[in-house]
């Protein structure tokens, strides 16, 4: 019986061998390859796990490996063809996602946004998180009128008369295809206000808003009917085409957008008579019958580039022109208040020098600045302590009475206000800029070269203004000097300077002829005025001594070194090198003393000293 029990032993255990050596031939799977991504910024692989091995080749930051096997503190890796060891610590293990079989066939939409996801079946349960409209979740079970569903990130339990319930058709959806717009296709905007958006889909990042009228340059369609707009100056994003029309159209030398400030921004208005309201960006567009009144303040809701502004005043929105000739936009939240004084006060500077501004306070723009010797009536004291004085014969402005630089006195000065500075230019400072130079020739023809012209005229306006005490920074004073439109644009900040002027000569046809001035109105302080001084002036004076010269006027254009800078600047262009009358005549001493004196006299009216 045991000899039979043992026999039956040694059989079995045979058996269970030969079973185990069977599954014992067959292969083991592999485990799962590791990917690791590079960290550094740039990681060597190596032919062995030390930094004495040879370099295989370098990997860049974000670079995938796969791993192999690990060494103390280095992997062996393999990238593309080539094996090899890098340091464990720049290598970081990409997470994988494994896709699985869906337990369910079913996914759930809700038809609502701030749907509530809660702990459990009922609405006095914690709520888990939200779920928007049009936002789906996986079906998991259904309970007393709620479901339970899975996000990404929360499971839990949505009321069911806000979601419906569908078949899983998952599908991954297909890229929109893109395409380049038609030429000068703009998008009007009809909805009240829309989202602008990273991407050509409801769900990319918002980037901004646009608004009702709004007529944006169109640069790029896509096939699911959203459109790239440009939105504000040099900013690109997508809008859906539901809610706007599409319209060719050929650009303006103006084309106008309407932006939205990034920051809260507030325009004051320093133009006596007010600016009225409209219900566009054009002085045609209509009266919306409400003014905003001399040194009120308004917040800016919307600006077009044309320069308008859109405000709420008394309840009235709409548009006034938010050029810097009536006023200046700033962060600051200014206010004051201003009285006359009960006696006749003089302010009165005793040294340095002091910026005159629209406004009482270091926020508003300099109009200009006075010094020693000057004397003004004071018209207004704020109770911030500035004081409001008549600065030149069109202009009003407000000085510090917080330094000791001054005084203010009831007693009248020994001189009037207008005889202490009558003819003089005393305490103004001018930059005198003689574009181009060294390297820049800037224009030539007929026997002559700008820079050269340009220094010559240059050095005949710094003449006339030193005759009448006025003080002058010049660019350059050689035509080996070269300054950049950056230095020459910021020289005047540098220098304290009151103004800028830029002098130039032109190049064109052979036919043009002429003198022209320029100033912006895009630049930091209003220059809109004296631009219109110093052409005046030089129109006189030429006009009295060449009556047949052509005035080409005063223009708006952008130049950087009129755009960028911190004062009242214009560029002048005093002729054409490119016109053989025009070039002998501008290569001329007296045609440059008659320029000169042109300034001068400009000078003289804009700081109301003649």
């Amino acid at each position: 019986m045991n000899t039979k029990r043992l026999h039956i032993t040694t059989i079995v255990s045979i058996c269970l061998i030969l079973v185990i050596s069977m599954f014992g031939v067959i292969p083991q799977a592999n485990a799962a390859t590791t990917n690791l991504k590079v960290t550094a910024n740039t990681l060597n692989l190596r032919s062995a796990p030390n930094t004495s091995s040879k370099v295989l080749l370098t990997l860049k930051k974000n670079a995938t490996v796969s791993k192999l096997k690990k060494s103390g503190n280095w992997y062996q890796v393999k990238y593309k063809s080539t094996k090899g060891w890098a340091s464990a610590k720049y290598l970081k293990a990409i997470k994988t996602t494994v896709s699985t079989a869906s337990t369910t066939s079913k996914i759930v939409t809700s038809k609502t946004d701030n749907l509530n996801i809660r702990q459990s079946n009922s609405a006095n349960s914690k709520s888990l998180g939200k779920l928007n409209k049009g936002k789906t979740a996986t079906y998991i079970q259904q309970k007393n009128g709620w479901i339970n569903i899975k996000t990404s990130s929360i499971t839990g339990w949505v009321n069911a008369s806000y979601v419906t319930v569908s078949n899983n058709k998952t599908t991954v959806a297909s890229k929109p295809v893109i395409t380049k717009a038609k030429e000068n296709l703009y998008f009007i905007v009809t909805a009240n206000s829309l989202s602008v958006r990273s991407e050509p889909t409801s769900n990319s990042k918002k980037l901004d808003y646009v608004y009702k009228n709004e007529s944006l340059l169109v640069s790029r369609t896509a096939s699911n009917g959203w459109i790239e707009i440009t939105y504000k100056t040099g900013k690109k994003g997508w809008v859906s085409g539901k809610y706007g029309t599409q319209k060719v159209k050929q650009p303006t030398t103006s084309s106008i957008t309407v932006v939205v400030p990034d920051k809260t921004t507030y325009y004051y208005v320093t133009e006596p008579t007010g600016l009225t309201i409209r219900d566009n960006y054009s002085t045609s567009a209509q009266s919306l019958g409400q003014e905003v009144p001399f040194e009120s303040k308004v917040q800016i809701l919307k600006q077009a580039s044309n320069g308008w502004i859109y405000v709420n005043y008394n309840d009235v929105e709409g548009w006034i022109n938010g050029s810097t000739y009536y006023g200046f936009a700033s962060t600051a939240n200014i206010s004051f208040t201003a009285s006359t004084p009960a006696k006749t006060q003089y302010f009165v500077m005793k040294s340095s020098t002091l910026n005159v501004r629209s406004l009482p306070t270091t926020a508003a723009p300099s109009l200009g600045k006075v010094s020693k010797g000057n004397y003004f009536k004071v018209l207004r004291v704020s109770n911030n302590n500035w004081v409001e004085v008549q600065y030149s014969s069109k202009q009003k402005g407000w000085i510090s009475a917080n330094t000791s630089y001054s005084r203010i006195t009831t007693k009248k000065p020994t001189t009037t206000v207008s005889d202490s500075v009558k003819g003089s230019l005393e305490g103004i400072k001018i930059i005198i800029d003689a574009g181009h130079g060294k390297q820049d020739n800037g224009a030539s023809g007929n026997g002559v070269i700008e820079k050269t012209l340009n220094l010559k005229a240059a050095k005949a306006i710094q003449s006339a203004i030193e005759k009448v005490n006025g003080t002058v920074y010049m660019t350059r004073t050689t035509d080996n000097q070269f300054l950049t439109l950056d230095e020459r644009a910021a020289y005047a900040k540098q220098k304290g300077a009151n103004a800028f002027i830029s002098v130039h000569h032109n190049s064109g046809p052979s036919s043009a002829s002429g003198y022209e001035s320029y100033y912006s109105t895009s630049n930091r302080v209003s220059s809109a005025k004296f631009a219109e001084a110093i052409h005046q002036g030089i129109k006189d004076a030429i006009q009295e001594e060449y009556p047949s010269y052509s005035d080409r006027k005063l223009k708006k254009v952008d130049y950087y070194v009129v755009r960028y800078n911190s004062v009242v600047s214009v560029l002048l262009e005093l002729g054409f090198v490119t016109n053989s009358s025009d070039a002998k005549l501008i290569n001329s001493d007296h045609y440059r003393e008659t320029v000169a004196e042109g300034v001068v006299n400009g000078l003289l009216a804009y700081y109301g000293r003649d």
